[in-house]
């Protein structure tokens, strides 16, 4: 089965390039069943074809990424959402998060990212399909639904302020419920709806803190909860064991950023920014978040990660061309550009001319010259 895939962004050659950087998709499993130029067509034709996943930019005529991902989420529609964006501002890359999208690209995106992250996208609608047996079995039903309601709450507010006594209390209380409800080992179908139930607010959490996924699982998620003799007790001290984890693993990474050192990131982007240099990349090199560098890097340069990149290639491709004189497809690729038209773009919006404007001139120059 083909899953459908909406592609919702203004501009005609990023659709294109995301198309192109996918275009082995089918293997996959995944097909582009329509584009939209704005948010507003873009929500009109998610409501007619009901895609399993969404690929969104975030600043767009009429109604933006965001606003589309808040309005989906009220509609209760939690399909995998990337984004994909020319805009590092952390208050988007929070917003976004928040809301449960499965990432947050940067533009230009490579084609290695939207690979992985269209993977994450596939993992996630597996295991909705996985989880649809324990809702129709009643697994909220017979009144049990507001204690498990009010475990899980009490679980996403220990998560936000690191408080290891209140979330071991919660999933002390959580076996007790089990216990009661189900004895000491659950229905096969149980199981999976309290694994997913309370699984779902953690990913949540890894993802809005930018903690990289395998600190907190490593290879065990997928196998403990489908060991048919699996206790109450064990499913206990497998999800506890993975919020606790989580919290230590957050303030590991609270100490790392306040070692950063920023003066160091700028070298490691001056050295790569030609080699496709992305702030997740950068972020992993210096073992914070993206999210955390993207605010510091802001603060400490009054500019943005993405535009101080941008600066740093077009400031090169310039002196490759009028100094050098090299072809502008080649002062392009130089600089970490392979498209020539985002190319020619960006470099238009930087200098208020086109790459062939500055060479031309410059031969106006040369010739006028005494």
């Amino acid at each position: 089965m083909m899953r459908e895939v909406v592609i919702i962004d203004d501009e005609p050659w990023t659709r294109g390039a995301i198309l192109k950087l996918g275009q082995r998709l089918d293997e996959l499993g995944l097909a582009v069943v329509g584009e939209a130029a704005d948010g507003e067509v873009g929500l009109e034709l998610i409501h007619k074809l009901l895609p399993d996943i969404i690929i969104t930019d975030v600043r767009m005529p009429r109604i933006g990424g965001i606003e589309l991902v808040q309005q989906l989420r009220a509609e209760n529609y939690n399909v995998p959402i990337l984004i994909v964006s020319g805009y590092d501002d952390f208050s988007y890359v929070r917003s976004a998060l928040k809301l449960g999208v499965t990432d947050y690209l940067l533009k230009p995106v490579k084609a290695q990212d939207l690979h992985q992250q269209l993977l994450r996208c596939i993992e996630a609608l597996d295991r909705q399909e996985v989880a649809k047996p324990a809702m129709q079995a009643g697994f909220f039903a017979n009144g049990w639904e507001d204690r498990y309601s009010s475990i899980r709450k009490q679980l996403e507010a220990a998560l936000q302020v690191g408080n290891c006594g209140i979330i071991s209390q919660q999933f002390e209380e959580l076996q007790a419920v089990l216990l009661t409800h189900e004895g000491e080992k659950p229905a096969m179908p149980v199981m999976i709806g309290v694994y997913y139930s309370m699984l779902y607010p953690l990913q949540v959490y890894i993802n809005s803190v930018g903690l990289p996924k395998n600190e907190v699982f490593g290879a065990a998620e997928p196998v403990f909860v489908f060991r048919r003799e699996n206790t109450v007790g064990e499913l206990r001290r497998f999800l506890e064991t993975l919020y606790l984890g989580t919290v230590r693993a957050v303030e590991q990474h609270r100490q790392s950023r306040s070692r950063l050192d920023l003066d160091a990131v700028c070298k490691y982007v001056q050295e790569n920014y030609a080699a496709g240099v992305t702030l997740e990349r950068t972020a992993d090199a210096f073992h914070v978040s993206k999210e955390y560098l993207s605010k510091a890097f802001k603060a400490h340069r009054k500019e943005g990660f993405a535009e101080y990149v941008t600066s740093l290639r077009m400031k090169r491709a310039y002196e490759l061309i009028t100094l050098y004189h090299a072809p502008i497809k080649e002062a392009g690729a130089m600089v970490g550009y392979y498209d020539l038209a985002h190319f020619y773009k960006t470099f238009k919006k930087y200098y208020g001319k086109t790459p062939g404007e500055v060479r031309d001139g410059l031969k106006i120059d040369n010739a006028t010259t005494p």
